[in-house]
């Protein structure tokens, strides 16, 4: 009986103290999410569509060998009536494939990464058109004949750009990120004009002007990190290159042509990068 009433007072006892003991054990903090580790330099190399857009302006028909008759002056309409003509303003169109690399540094802040990235990408795609454009009608260049022969072309090449980068980690290995900065295009605009049939040329001509653009992109992705120095990636950019003015067949003693292209593109490639450990 001793024994049962002894018993019951130490469980007793222990039953009131159990507050007091738990209030004296620490709290152990819950644990936080790890983020595996974003910064460093990486390099990679990307694959993916681009759609390219030029659009063709041309702004006057002249001829410098009669400055009476040159663009701007009233008498410009009577050597060239209705230039430029329907055939301007045209729009070039095409897309295919973009391969190239690019390299970048990021640097993290929690969740947060921050950093810069260098691309280069190879892209060699034409575009082209029947007649000189803005000068494709008879009555135009007060010239018979029929524009068979003549042709006008765009062809977009390389590309790159100079960009920050900004994102946030939805996942310890996933980014969401957004892109900007600086852009360039090379491009070749070509005209080419046969004497004895065109509609505006009295003799053969064929000229090309190359030039490389300067603009802006902006766009955005998601880096998956397979392995703890391998990326995946995945972006969509779009720039804008401005207008460049393009002239053709100037100081020739035959129809010139006074043009501006204004060049715009979308990308849409999938990447693969390896991440160095140099900087963090």
């Amino acid at each position: 009986m001793n024994k049962i009433i002894y018993g019951s007072a130490m469980a007793f006892g222990l039953a009131l103290a159990g507050p007091a003991f738990a209030a004296d054990i620490p709290v152990k903090a819950p644990p936080q999410p790890v983020y595996s580790g974003w910064g460093g330099w990486y390099v990679g190399v990307e694959v993916g569509e681009k759609w390219k857009t030029d659009d063709w302006t041309t702004n006057c028909v002249e001829q410098s060998s009669a400055p009476l008759f040159a663009c701007g002056t009233k008498n410009n309409k009577v050597q060239f009536p209705g230039a430029p003509d329907a055939s301007s303003p045209h729009k070039f169109k095409n897309s295919g494939l973009r391969t190239g690399g690019y390299i970048g540094a990021n640097t993290q802040q929690n969740n947060w990464v921050y950093g810069f990235e260098f691309d280069w990408a190879h892209y060699d795609r034409s575009d082209s058109v029947v007649g000189l454009v803005g000068a494709s009608t008879p009555g135009c260049c007060s010239i018979g004949g029929i524009p068979t022969f003549d042709r006008t072309s765009v062809t977009n090449k390389w590309d790159a750009s100079l960009r920050v980068r900004g994102g946030y980690l939805v996942m310890p290995d996933v980014l969401l990120y957004a892109t900007g900065g600086v852009a360039f295009q090379q491009i070749s605009a070509s005209m080419s004009c046969n004497g004895l049939t065109s509609t505006a040329c009295l003799f053969n001509h064929a000229q090309t002007n190359s030039d490389t653009l300067p603009g802006w992109t902006v766009g955005g992705g998601l880096e998956w990190k397979l392995l703890p120095n391998i990326i995946l990636r995945g972006e969509y950019r779009y720039a804008d290159f401005g207008s460049v003015r393009s002239n053709f067949f100037v100081g020739s003693g035959d129809v010139e042509l006074l043009s501006r292209i204004h060049v715009r593109s979308q990308l849409a490639t999938a990447g693969l990068a390896y991440k160095f450990d140099w900087w963090r």
